[in-house]
């Protein structure tokens, strides 16, 4: 990618938070200081726990700027170390969640799966 196309990114990612489904979070890295930072919010629902018959957890997704002072940078991101603090449904206390996996990203946001 350019660095103009990568610029124009960064520039849009605000315009993401004008979306429904827009929260404030709290996100914890393993090393480092906690911040409040916002992101889009998607709550598919529960997803089966590996090979296990019955057992499920919550799964969210969320969209956040891709860069360390409004968002979590792709480079900070420790997959199993690092948390964020979000409702595990809709108007429900904040529980800590584990960031599991990167699903996107590109220069301006970053989509993630937390567990």
């Amino acid at each position: 990618m350019s660095d103009a196309f990568d610029k124009t990114l960064e520039l849009s990612a605000d315009s993401f938070f004008l979306l429904p489904g827009t929260e404030t979070i709290t996100y914890f890295p393993a090393s480092g200081v906690s911040r409040q930072i916002k992101a889009v919010v998607e709550r598919p629902g529960p997803e089966q726990l590996g090979d296990f018959s019955g057992g499920q957890r919550e799964s969210i997704e969320i969209l956040v700027k891709n860069n360390n002072t409004g968002g979590i940078a792709s480079t900070e991101v420790d997959t199993g170390g690092d948390k964020v603090q979000i409702g595990a449904r809709v108007n429900r206390r904040p529980v800590m969640m584990r960031i599991a996996e990167i699903l996107d990203q590109d220069a301006g946001m970053m989509k993630l799966k937390v567990i």
